[in-house]
């Protein structure tokens, strides 16, 4: 069984039964399995799993279908081991091969209906989808538009007179031309074009629309027809707006802000820096990407800062508190950075990087040094500190003994107010009692602690502080008090607050968008598919079934003729004899026409006189619609050489001359301005001359 064939029938939501024209069964998808009940049932008769009195009514159903032409039907009950048995509608027809029946299984309600119908099915899908189709009849010239087309174009359905050039008109006139060509090169090059555009409407009003097209070809690889789609994908346009602008401002915050903010993949090489670094390290941030974070540390913090990254990309866990290390400016100089990463994971749940902002504590660093190192002279660089820090002081048992300016300032609380209090005065409730405990247990220690707090000011605003508290100790050693500082920074955790939402927005949103247009491929793809199946009425099956055939030849020719990049050539003197007659068998009115068709047997690449094909055909039809109208008999004479490197072509008809007014390289006409694009196409000129009828002389370039 043909591998397409199996895999349309799998994809379908309905219960298929394939089996052979004695009955016994050959294939069933996966919506009928259900059925069996991991019964052996390949080459078992199907009549084997009906009840008694419906395995009488199944045979009969069989020998009708052998000599039906339309969709036969039969209700039967279907056996099931230990369980009810269930009453079925079976419908079925002989498959074109003579040799398969398709059947279709539903289960019978109570009021005889079937649990759904493909065309409500397939109206529902177009309606959610917001999707509309077309299909051309090039024999026929005709053009069918579904009414989703009109409401998209916001024509009335009902009126007369509806063609192509109709919804030309309203294409934007910046976005025609694309459309035109996208059309016209999937004609040249056989294959399904989609194309973006804009409608341009009554009052200004645009709308945007996705267009997808397939042409049908007969076996010689000529175009026959073409069916398309039509999708309304304004509100995804703007959606897709929505997220650029949305990535648009999280750049510049990013970008500009003092953080650091930096992404880096899963063997530590950077990946993005904003300019921050350069402001911190000297660096350029193209001397830095795509390099790893390593070369720009001190060589003994490697295998240190080493294991603690391959710990987080084993764990993937966000660091709370921060990772501190120190960097090497271009000059040399340390840089002291508290690092904020997340992990950057795939669709499987991996670790494939990480990213996040850095505080640069270098400064916090210096300060806690020199603490250490000149605490006995704290009373004379007091001053100096309480510029531009937040300082407090506490007895052993927590008690506020001394604030600056700006711990008043920032707390909102006077010295008379915090003076004698605990600093549970400004306790914000955001850290859990072991976090203090742990704070405690290491300052009575005699041990420095750092870390980051969020106070709550008198108002009940909130405001975070990075903190050091250290042990002030007598010249015995002994512990008197402890020493806190602070710096303010509110700004950057609220920075890092806005871009760690952005970041969530933006995924959530390239989720949306990945969703919608997933679902609505997936709706097209199903839709195609479902077309053939869903059809009750054999003319309109019988269409599709043709026009699958066609496609396959298609297929089949195409892979003859382009398997390879050496293509095969044609000889001239077969090609056009055979496509000319062809193409007047289309018509009524082809036995008032005499021929005279000469072509020298000369080879020409099958592409070009693919294209080349399509002008003759345009040709032809131009004639047959108009220049022979009210005559009794005409003439079509055609002669094909090769000159000097140029195949040259000589088209002509005794009939009405074309009007004088019409330029063959300017007109509007569909018909025409396709023959002048693939002319242009292959490199090509075109002469129209209107004597005694219309003589086209075409050269093109071998």
């Amino acid at each position: 069984m043909e591998s397409e064939k199996v895999d349309l029938l799998e994809d379908l939501p309905v219960p298929i039964i394939l089996v052979s024209k004695s009955g016994n069964i050959r294939y069933v998808n996966a919506e009928g399995l259900f059925l069996f009940e991991g019964s052996s049932y390949v080459g078992a008769h199907l009549s084997s799993f009906l009840s008694e009195n419906s395995k009488k009514l199944f045979n009969h159903f069989l020998e009708t279908l052998l000599h039906a032409k339309t969709i036969q039907k039969c209700d039967v009950e279907f056996k099931r081991a230990d369980e009810p048995s269930i009453p079925l509608t079976l419908k079925g027809k002989l498959a074109t091969d003579e040799n398969t029946i398709h059947i279709t299984t539903q289960a019978i309600t109570e009021n005889n209906e079937t649990p759904f119908s493909y065309k409500v099915k397939y109206e529902e899908i177009k309606t959610v989808a917001n999707i509309g189709h077309w299909e051309l009849n090039l024999k026929s010239n005709e053009w069918q538009y579904c009414s989703k087309i009109f409401e998209f174009y916001e024509l009335d359905p009902n009126m007369t007179n509806v063609t192509p050039e109709l919804f030309s008109t309203l294409i934007h006139p910046d976005d025609r031309d694309k459309v035109i060509s996208a059309f016209t090169n999937s004609l040249q090059e056989k294959k399904i074009y989609e194309v973006d555009h804009r409608i341009l409407l009554k009052q200004g009003k645009i709308k945007w629309i996705r267009e997808t097209c397939h042409w049908i070809f007969d076996d010689l690889g000529n175009p026959i027809g073409a069916i398309g789609t039509s999708q309304e994908i304004t509100k995804q346009i703007e959606l897709e707006q929505k997220l650029r602008d949305t990535e648009t401002n999280y750049y510049n915050m990013v970008e500009n802000t003092s953080s650091l903010v930096w992404s880096c993949d899963r063997d530590g090489k950077f990946t993005y820096l904003n300019p921050a670094w350069t402001r911190v390290l000297g660096y350029d941030r193209s001397e830095m990407i795509n390099h790893p974070y390593s070369e720009f540390q001190p060589i003994e913090f490697y295998q240190r800062n080493k294991e603690a990254y391959e710990n987080f990309n084993e764990s993937g866990k966000t660091v709370k508190f921060g990772y501190e290390t120190i960097y090497l400016t271009k000059d040399g100089q340390k840089r002291y950075l508290e690092f904020y990463p997340t992990a950057l994971f795939d669709t499987q749940g991996f670790v494939i990087g990480s990213h996040g902002t850095a505080i640069d504590l270098t400064d916090k660093r210096i300060l806690d040094l020199k603490l250490e190192e000149t605490y006995f002279e704290l009373g004379q660089r007091q001053f100096a500190i309480d510029q531009h820090a937040i300082v407090a002081i506490t007895n052993l048992v927590g008690d506020i003994i001394y604030v600056n300016r700006k711990f008043c300032e920032i707390s909102q609380y006077n010295r008379e107010e915090l003076l004698g209090k605990n600093h549970r005065i400004i306790n914000s409730g955001h850290h859990s009692p072991e976090f203090f405990r742990e704070l405690y247990r290491t300052i009575k220690k005699g041990e420095t602690w750092h870390g980051e707090i969020k106070n709550k000011a008198k108002d009940g605003s909130f405001y975070w502080v990075a903190t050091t508290i250290a042990p002030i100790k007598n010249s015995k050693g002994e512990i008197e008090k402890y020493l806190s500082i602070r710096t303010d920074i509110t700004q950057i955790k609220e920075a890092d607050e806005r871009i760690r939402l952005l970041l969530e927005e933006k995924a959530l949103l390239l989720v949306e968008v990945h969703h919608r247009i997933k679902n609505n491929m997936n709706t097209i793809f199903s839709l195609l598919r479902m077309e053939a199946n869903a059809q009750e009425n054999s003319s309109q099956k019988n269409i599709l079934i043709e026009a699958s055939s066609r496609v396959r030849s298609m297929m089949l020719l195409y892979d003859k003729l382009y398997r390879s990049e050496n293509t095969e050539a044609v000889s001239i003197g077969e090609y056009f004899p055979v496509l000319i007659s062809e193409i007047l068998n289309i018509f009524p009115n082809k036995e008032i026409i005499n021929t005279i068709v000469e072509a020298e047997p000369a080879l020409i690449s099958s592409k070009m006189l693919s294209i080349i094909g399509i002008i003759i055909n345009e040709l032809i039809t131009n004639s047959m619609k108009y220049s022979f109208v009210g005559k009794s008999a005409g003439e079509i004479k055609f002669f094909a050489s090769l000159q000097n490197e140029k195949l040259i072509l000589n088209y002509e008809d005794n009939g009405h001359a074309m009007d004088d007014l019409i330029d063959i390289h300017t007109t509007k006409s569909f018909g025409l301005n396709l023959i002048r694009i693939l002319i242009q196409q292959l490199k090509g000129s075109i002469h129209l001359e209107r004597k005694q009828g219309n003589s086209y002389i075409m050269e093109f370039k071998i």
